[in-house]
């Protein structure tokens, strides 16, 4: 009876952790965690995009050198990446007349799911799909959503980590510093 009652705390142990982590990562999300925007250091060449959007259009990262792209990787079941959406369709809006493309990178999920988040959420920029996840193992992306902005030179130059309040000052001012920049 001992080694049984043992064996079942260790078991309930063991699933205390993992619930403790669930309570612990949900209330993370919930509490509205933002993200912030990290300088890579050193800036580097971003792994490649060659995706197509909901309309079957390809896109491909390489020809939008003399741009400033806003790549967003997301997913519809991740409630951060749909509470973060809002503030970038804002930022889209801000910077149309601007040279920032904002792509929005959506991981292996059936194409008229998300048709209808997209949407539903309004969204005014490109929705590429990344149905094999192909693209999202190149990035090495862990979390979601996961953001990356590059430069007019095709330079990955800052990256976040989680959501982010896309059209806070913080925000904008480090997406105007790259689109201020000369372009060759």
């Amino acid at each position: 009876m001992a080694g049984t009652r043992y064996f079942a705390n260790r078991t309930i142990t063991s699933q205390g952790y993992a619930l403790m982590f669930g309570v612990l990562l949900f209330l993370f999300c919930q509490l509205g965690y933002a993200g912030w925007l990290e300088e890579v250091k050193p800036p580097t060449l971003p792994a490649k995009i060659e995706l197509s959007d909901l309309d079957q259009v390809s896109y491909n990262l390489s020809e939008a050198k003399g741009k400033v792209v806003l790549i967003n990787f997301w997913a519809s079941w991740c409630p951060p990446c749909i509470e973060e959406m809002p503030s970038l369709i804002r930022l889209a809006e801000l910077m149309k007349m601007d040279d920032l493309q904002v792509l929005a990178v959506n991981v292996n999920e059936n194409r008229n799911r998300v048709a209808r988040i997209a949407s539903k959420l309004g969204f005014n920029f490109p929705v590429l799909l990344d149905v094999d996840r192909s693209v999202t193992k190149d990035w090495r992306i862990k979390v979601y959503p996961s953001s990356f902005l590059i430069d007019k030179q095709g330079v990955l130059r800052f990256k976040a980590i989680g959501p982010v309040e896309w059209d806070s000052e913080e925000s904008i001012s480090q997406v105007n510093r790259l689109l201020s920049e000369s372009y060759p």
